[in-house]
């Protein structure tokens, strides 16, 4: 029996396999873009919700000498933080449903194993990390503050 090496045989097994290889390499790709936006993210609320508490430093100060207590004025910071993370989330569940289905669908609608399936899981999975950021940093950032008296706050520009 003679050999033609012009013919290549593949059974099925092999191009599963070979698909496989072909899809894993898109989840790797995804996986690795979620996680550096998420880390982005993650940043600029933390850089968000610390720059408002230091850039507000004589304001806080001020409401401080006309009768709100430390407590009142966290309290009040953390709330301002609770209310970045709820408009952050709106707007990113806004951008994946409008924004991402269509992205998805020109780029990689036309290939024959795609199926759109868009989540707002990853979304979700997100709101207890900023909750946390949106609790703790103006706590820490207030309290850092506070360590000076309210008259050096106040002269300082």
């Amino acid at each position: 029996m003679k050999e033609n090496d012009m013919i290549n045989v593949f059974s099925v097994l092999d191009m599963k396999a070979s698909f496989r290889r072909f899809v894993s390499k898109y989840y790797m790709i995804g996986s690795f873009l979620v996680v550096i936006l998420a880390f982005i993210g993650i940043m600029n609320f933390f850089n968000t919700t610390a720059t408002s508490v230091i850039s507000r430093k004589k304001e806080l100060a001020l409401l401080e000498v006309v009768g709100m207590t430390k407590k009142q004025i966290s309290k009040m910071l953390v709330a301002e933080g609770f209310l970045y993370l709820g408009g952050a989330f709106m707007i990113a569940v806004l951008l994946v449903v409008v924004g991402a289905k269509q992205i998805l669908i020109n780029t990689l609608g036309t290939a024959f194993f795609f199926q759109l399936h868009l989540t707002i899981v990853p979304c979700l999975l997100m709101v207890p990390i900023l909750s946390g950021i949106a609790y703790a940093i103006p706590k820490y950032q207030f309290k850092k503050m506070s360590q000076e008296s309210v008259v050096e706050r106040i002269r300082k520009e």
